[in-house]
């Protein structure tokens, strides 16, 4: 195990790529592929739309009955329809090959839609028999559409989820040592962790980052090790963003989430990905309506503030630190420059000491004390390395009471396994500022972990409203 001196050695020398690069052939981005499928699905509702349409309309004319809603009207229908089939998680990719799963979902978000039109037309005084019967028909044929064009998604995903899980191809199998018979012959992407330098370090932040670039993107991490490195891996994984299961015969101490079997073994779950597909692309949507819209209102001080740092001292006005993000894979956060340029400390290492620091410039005591600085975030925001709400970014060589954070809790890196964010709930509930000692680590940190395991969108939406009432406090220097 390396002491304290060793692992801040190793910290200060960790590449922003997180290592050599891997020799092999990665997966595609997780959220590619989940926004694919959302697509898909929205695809063949529209399609099951005009099919319905086209259908009933055509049936009218035949019948010689009376003639259908017009277009502008189906337009609506369509854009309410996709609204409503939205919040209604009807895009959700773990319902796609479920075939009766995705017409339920469909077929009840159509019937909202219908009732809202019904009550719509009710309040304008456009309700009638005459209007309500050949709409209702139309609505029934759309039903019938969506259903057809969902059913016949869901046979063609499902034949290629299932060629896909025959070939393993989102599986990524860790063997560390001497442990590729515990695998068998069962298909994935069996990685040899000798063979491409890597290693489960907690005390290297560069292992864990190329462990982070491997699975990121993978959709079940396997882990066969011998039992003494059980532990290691659980911890060095633990905040990957993806499930992880360990290879066992026997068990051996752990406390696993849960139990699975990969090909005739036992596994035990350590880790799970925080959110849902759907869940992840609801809160980046969010990110990015409220980090364009910040964007916009902060430019002027955005500019106020980067002429009085030009006017107070020399230097760039933004500075550009590495932190720790999602995955544990390192990113350079963008803050307003407090400090006097000569005197930077990238990694941290020497705690701010209070509003007589000497590094701190005039402007940086203000800007540090209305949270100003943390502004520029912003951009971190919209370039995809964090999110308006989570646990903070920590710079690599942070400390609190003279130990690197992971020092103090072996959990502390399970916080990474969401995106850091702006605001959080640690910060809402009053524990920021410099950790001086090991309990305001161990403060946040319960805090991070919790809003990791509780997460909800009305609950970031609270957070964000309580942000505003914690902007400014006695820790903020």
């Amino acid at each position: 195990m390396l002491t304290s001196n060793h692992a801040q050695a190793s910290v200060l020398h960790v590449p922003m790529a997180g290592g050599a690069e891997l020799d092999l052939a990665l997966p595609s981005a997780k959220s590619l592929r989940t926004i694919i499928v959302s697509v898909k699905l929205a695809g063949a509702d529209l399609a099951g739309l005009v099919l319905g349409y086209a259908g009933a309309a055509l049936l009218a004319h035949h019948a010689g009955g009376a003639p259908g809603p017009g277009p502008r009207l189906v337009l609506l229908i369509a854009a309410m329809y996709l609204m409503v089939a939205f919040y209604g998680r009807s895009y959700a990719r773990g319902i796609a090959t479920s075939a009766a799963t995705s017409v339920c979902r469909a077929s009840l978000a159509l019937i909202v839609t219908f009732l809202s039109m019904v009550f719509g037309a009710a309040l304008l005084g456009g309700l009638s028999a005459a209007w309500l019967r050949p709409f209702a028909g139309m609505m029934v044929a759309m039903m019938l559409g969506i259903a057809t064009a969902r059913i016949a998604l869901a046979v063609v995903l499902s034949a290629r989820r299932w060629r896909s899980r025959a070939a393993g191809r989102h599986t990524v199998v860790l063997v560390d040592g001497d442990h590729r018979d515990l695998v068998g012959n069962v298909e994935g992407m069996i990685v040899d962790v000798a063979a491409h330098g890597l290693r489960a370090d907690v005390h290297d932040p560069a292992a864990l980052a190329r462990l982070g670039k491997l699975v990121g993107n993978v959709d079940r991490v396997i882990v066969a090790c011998a039992a003494d490195r059980r532990a290691s891996w659980s911890a060095a994984l633990g905040g990957a963003n993806v499930p992880v299961e360990l290879l066992v015969e026997e068990m051996g101490g752990l406390v696993p989430l849960g139990a699975g079997m990969f090909g005739a073994m036992p596994t035990l779950k350590v880790a799970a990905e925080s959110l849902s597909p759907e869940e992840r692309l609801l809160k980046r949507l969010f990110d990015i309506a409220v980090a364009s819209v910040a964007l916009v209102f902060l430019l002027p001080l955005f500019l106020l503030v980067a002429i009085v740092i030009k006017l107070d001292s020399p230097g760039p006005v933004f500075f550009r630190q590495p932190r720790v993000g999602r995955s544990n894979r390192p990113f350079r956060m963008h803050k307003f420059r407090s400090m006097r340029s000569d005197m930077h400390d990238l990694t941290a290492s020497r705690l701010t000491t209070g509003r007589d620091d000497d590094r701190v410039t005039r402007v940086g005591r203000f800007i540090r004390a209305t949270s100003i600085d943390e502004l520029p975030q912003v951009i971190d925001v919209l370039l995809g390395h964090m999110s308006i709400v989570g646990p903070r970014p920590h710079a690599l060589g942070a400390k609190a009471g003279g130990k690197l954070y992971w020092e103090v809790d072996g959990d502390y890196w399970r916080r990474h396994s969401m995106k850091p964010g702006i605001t959080g709930l640690a910060q809402v509930r009053g524990f920021r500022g410099t950790t001086f000692e090991e309990e305001d680590l161990r403060n946040r940190l319960a805090s991070d972990l919790e809003y990791v395991e509780n997460w909800s969108f009305t609950g970031d939406i609270w957070i964000v409203l309580r942000t505003f009432m914690a902007l400014t406090g006695k820790r903020a220097f």
